[in-house]
């Protein structure tokens, strides 16, 4: 999907939070909720692609919390270990490299996991320079999701009024469902894009897998063995996700690829030169 919008095979969507002001917090939990902001607000984690669905949305968060901290709170990192995520995992080729891990675009904020691709904080050649513009050109479709999501529903932008969290947080759910409605409606009427897997998502029936799961989980922790069997599968699966050099050379590969795609292969030769206006230096 990605690899036709943003050249970037792998891809599955962008990965930023944003946060909703919580006019009438309760009192004892203001301090929970207070952050730089000066006022209570509830942060909102998602992933969008280039079409502005949002493929994940995890909601309720203290705003006092940082990108990090919510996303050690995600559902998403928590499918990333139950295997979950796993399933729809499939192989692609970077730089006439194969690879099977999907991907997230995020900010610096993120670590370095072998399933996100951030950008270069300090780009010295032209191949980082020019991999930093490509990298933020693309995330910046989940600050377009979000922002588009906030102008369709007003109420985002504006103090809620409502007491309640649940509440709150049906209402959020509620719009991010009505706009992927309208995405799928737009990308149907369209006759470049092909929506027909946005129909797939929608009518597909999830029921039999969630109970295999719940099965599954139950099996592991019925005996003292299968959850000690469990936990080595979980701490299998963290030191996989958290692998710097894995990172790396999935960034490194993407690099070569756009800069490939980009000017051509025969300018790879010169795509480990000094940028423009870079200053060695200058520290």
């Amino acid at each position: 999907m990605h690899k036709n919008a943003h050249k970037m095979p792998g891809m599955l969507g962008s990965l930023d939070v944003t946060k909703v002001h919580w006019k009438n917090c309760p009192t004892a939990l203001k301090g929970q909720f207070q952050g730089r902001e000066k006022c209570a607000t509830i942060a909102f984690e998602a992933v969008v692609d280039h079409n502005l669905w949002f493929w994940h949305g995890s909601f309720g968060f203290p705003g006092t919390l940082n990108d990090i901290n919510i996303w050690e709170r995600s559902s998403l990192l928590e499918s990333m270990l139950n295997g979950r995520h796993d399933q729809i995992d499939h192989q692609y080729t970077l730089d006439n490299k194969p690879f099977k891990k999907l991907y997230y675009l995020v900010d610096g904020i993120y670590p370095s996991l072998s399933r996100f691709l951030g950008t270069e904080t300090d780009p010295s050649t032209r191949l980082d320079g020019s991999f930093k513009l490509d990298q933020e050109a693309a995330r910046k479709d989940v600050e377009r999701g979000f922002g588009v999501l906030k102008l369709k529903f007003l109420l985002l932008t504006h103090p809620i009024n409502l007491h309640h969290r649940d509440d709150i947080y049906y209402l959020v759910m509620a719009t991010i469902l009505l706009h992927n409605m309208m995405v799928k409606e737009r990308v149907a009427d369209d006759e470049v894009e092909d929506g027909a897997f946005y129909n797939t998502i929608c009518n597909e029936d999830n029921d039999e897998n969630e109970e295999e799961t719940d099965n599954d989980d139950e099996a592991y922790s019925s005996t003292p063995a299968g959850r000690h069997e469990k936990f080595e599968m979980v701490h299998r699966r963290w030191a996989e996700l958290y692998d710097y050099e894995g990172s790396k050379y999935l960034k490194d590969a993407m690099k070569r690829h756009l800069y490939s795609e980009k000017f051509g292969k025969n300018a790879m030769e010169n795509a480990h030169l000094w940028r423009e206006n870079f200053n060695p230096l200058h520290f």
